[in-house]
């Protein structure tokens, strides 16, 4: 009865420390305790005071006691002291000689050590057993740049979707600059709906492959129910990092020979909000030493448009896979190499004939410059700041051997951008030198004006002659899955080229533009639905694509293509 009245007195008077009255530990399982909130500059303050600070909040309808529990901030582990966390209650964090300032606020915490730094650190929550409840790794670019200044927190948006980062997390839009104690001024359903995205691959050794993913994984989902399958070897182990949960770790049952090429299929692997990734595969073989020309610069983007931001492109020339441990990115001053960034201090490999773009937001390149083709986007803590305008990029080796330069400039984009904040420079031949301006050009409008990760759209290899070819010539756009679509495939014999693409129909009428006056690159695609202006099907019967493009010296091509629209 007493336990019973303990416990009664617990879920109405969880705010108060219960005196002679020991409460049960409810729901200290993943996430039922989450830190919802981040004060980490607060200065100038904006409206709160002067104090740094964290928020706990309790996802569950019970009462939490956090006795025994431990805070990893970075490398500093603090013990928090004995209370209660309430039933979808807040406390706040703070360093002891700061409870005062933020007592007038809500339920206040002081612990010692407690220190959070402005350009960001991993933050981990354990329960008295060392279970981890939760962990969030925040850095200074998820604040908007008009807002790092200090005075402003971040919020968790969607407390039901906490393994989610940077996405699931905004500055405070409170007067206040926050919402200590309170619930959060950002919140809103932001549910994960899509599966997980294995990024890439490591090998460690000769006997252990990593596999890089784009979120945080189910870790018993992960390592249970996924399956692994490398031809030529087998799988003894598959462990998960930890708190992360976003590498996994497979060791092999025989190393991996120098010189074979192998490919792993990964199925079944879960992300935190049960979304699952059916099928991912990859090509891996142990890597060699580069020489000289065998990785080189490919694209930059030195003015990213508002909100967005820098990227590094490199490609690999070769045949072999490349470790890129140690390997790092310069910029240019007064003629000169300045300034280094590490790219990688593991074996991050570059396969063959592969490119991979370095930024330190892959999620945002993802939002800026979406694309359906394959891609490697890889994360840095920091790249050299490159100037807008003119500057300098350099491409060096873990040995500080330089393997690529290229001094870029405005001029060096197409005459036909009236404006170019947000278009990268991309490179054309792979094999020419890559500090030739004549070897760089704007990327193409109908991608976006970048293609971060995956081939340039100015890229070409020898010059062909000008191609466009409609496939297939005759489609059935009924929305079955076969043949829904006629693609025009190009392939254009030099680069800067605004071309314009009209659909009319047999008795000479407009039906549909389909790209008006547009860089299209020196190679790719450009599809068509069987649908008019309005968005409406159009009849069956044949149809003719006009296509005109001209370059900046006022030379003109005309093609004509004929396509049939079958009804059934």
């Amino acid at each position: 009865m007493a336990r019973t009245n303990c416990f009664i007195l617990s879920k109405l008077l969880s705010t108060l420390l219960l005196v002679g009255c020991r409460l049960p530990l409810f729901s200290q399982t993943y996430n039922s305790v989450v830190i919802s909130e981040i004060m980490a500059d607060p200065t100038p303050v904006v409206g709160l005071p002067d104090a740094e600070y964290l928020e706990l909040h309790n996802t569950t309808s019970q009462a939490i006691s956090l006795r025994g529990w431990r805070l990893n901030i970075g490398e500093t582990v603090t013990l928090l002291p004995d209370s209660v966390l309430a039933p979808g209650g807040f406390i706040i964090l703070c360093a002891r000689p700061r409870v005062a300032l933020l007592a007038p606020l809500g339920r206040v915490v002081g612990v010692t050590p407690f220190s959070l730094a402005n350009a960001g650190a991993s933050l981990v929550l354990r329960n008295s057993r060392g279970t981890l409840v939760h962990a969030v790794a925040y850095r200074d670019s998820w604040w908007p740049a008009d807002r790092r200044g200090g005075g402003y927190a971040l919020e968790m948006v969607d407390s039901a979707n906490p393994c989610a980062e940077a996405p699931n997390w905004k500055v405070a839009t409170a007067p206040a600059g926050g919402t200590p104690g309170q619930v959060n001024s950002v919140r809103a359903a932001n549910p994960d709906t899509r599966p997980p995205r294995a990024e890439r691959t490591e090998i460690v050794g000769d006997s252990q492959i990593n596999v890089y993913f784009d979120e945080r994984l189910d870790s018993l989902a992960s390592t249970r129910s996924g399956t692994y399958e490398l031809k030529g070897r087998g799988i003894r182990r598959v462990t998960i990092e930890t708190p992360a949960f976003r590498v996994l770790s497979l060791f092999l049952d025989a190393p991996l020979v120098a010189g074979q090429r192998y490919e792993l299929t990964i199925r079944n692997i879960s992300d935190c909000t049960g979304n699952t990734l059916r099928e991912a595969t990859f090509t891996l073989g142990l890597p060699v030493k580069a020489d000289s020309g065998d990785v080189v610069l490919n694209e930059i983007l030195y003015d990213p448009r508002t909100g967005g931001v820098e990227f590094v492109e490199i490609y690999n020339r070769t045949s072999n896979y490349i470790s890129l441990r140690n390997w790092a990115v310069g910029n240019i001053r007064n003629g000169v190499p300045a300034t280094f960034r590490i790219l990688s201090t593991s074996d991050l490999l570059l396969a063959p004939n592969d490119f991979v773009a370095f930024s330190t937001r892959s999620e945002t390149l993802l939002a800026h410059y979406p694309t359906e083709k394959k891609r490697t986007l890889v994360e840095v803590p920091s790249l050299p700041a490159f100037t807008n305008g003119s500057g300098g990029v350099v491409l060096r080796d873990a040995a500080g051997k330089v393997f690529d330069v290229f001094e870029y400039d405005d001029r060096f984009h197409s005459p036909l951008l009236t404006a170019t904040k947000g278009v990268s420079l991309e490179r054309i031949y792979p094999e020419r030198r890559g500090n030739d301006p004549q070897n760089w050009q704007s990327a193409a409008s109908v991608v976006g004006y970048a293609t971060p990760g995956y081939p340039n759209s100015q890229g070409v290899g020898a010059a062909p002659a000008d191609l466009f070819v409609v496939e297939p010539e005759a489609f059935t756009p009924d929305g079955d899955g076969i043949d829904d679509v006629a693609t025009v495939r190009y392939v254009a014999s030099g680069t800067n080229r605004l071309t314009t693409i009209r659909v009319f129909d047999a008795q000479g009428r407009l039906v549909r533009n389909l790209v008006q006056n547009q860089t299209l690159g020196t190679n790719g695609a450009v599809e068509w639905d069987g649908s008019d202006e309005q968005g409406n099907p159009v009849r069956m019967g044949y149809y003719l694509f006009l296509i005109d493009s001209f370059d900046s010296a006022g030379n003109q091509h005309h093609f004509k293509k004929r396509v049939v629209v079958v009804r059934r």
